[in-house]
C-alpha cells in the first residue's frame, strides 16, 4: 500500500488500537481518530486520563487499525496540538461533546502523529514488512 492509500484506509476504519507506556507496562485501547492526512494522524481525549499522561510521558506510540484482513500498524511520536480551531472542529464533529467553555478547551488533549506505517495479512506475514512514511 502507498500512503494514500494507507490513509485512506484510516480514515475509513477510524477507531484503532492505541499503545502506550505506563512506567515499563504497556497499556492498549480502542481510539478514535479524528483525522488522518499528510499533516499526520489527530487523536483527542481529556488531559486528566491516563492516555494522555502516558503520551506526555513517552510520546513514542503505536497505533493498530484492522479490517477485512488487513492490519496497518502506525508508530511515531505524538506531539501535543494545542490549535484551538482544530479543537473546536473537533468538538462540532462529535456531537457527544455538548456545548464546550474555553475552560473545556484547555481540559481537551490533542496529539498528532507523523511516522511510518507497516501492513501484514495473513497470507503475507512478516514477509512484507517494508515502512512507508507518513
Amino acid at each position: 500500500m502507498d500512503k494514500n492509500e494507507i490513509l485512506s484506509f484510516i480514515t475509513t476504519n477510524n477507531i484503532g488500537y492505541l499503545a502506550t507506556l505506563d512506567g515499563k507496562a504497556a497499556r492498549v485501547r480502542a481510539m478514535d481518530t479524528f483525522r488522518a492526512d499528510e499533516n499526520g494522524l489527530i487523536f483527542y481525549t481529556d488531559k486528566a486520563k491516563n492516555v494522555s499522561k502516558q503520551m506526555l510521558n513517552s510520546p513514542e506510540i503505536e497505533v493498530c487499525y484492522y479490517s477485512q484482513g488487513l492490519q496497518v500498524r502506525v508508530r511515531g511520536k505524538a506531539v501535543p496540538d494545542e490549535d484551538i480551531n482544530l479543537k473546536k472542529e473537533i468538538v462540532a464533529a462529535r456531537p457527544f461533546y455538548g456545548e464546550m467553555t474555553d475552560e473545556d478547551y484547555k481540559s481537551m488533549a490533542v496529539f498528532r502523529l507523523k511516522g511510518k506505517a507497516t501492513t501484514w495479512t495473513m497470507e503475507s506475514g512478516d514477509s512484507t514488512s517494508s515502512f512507508v512514511e507518513l
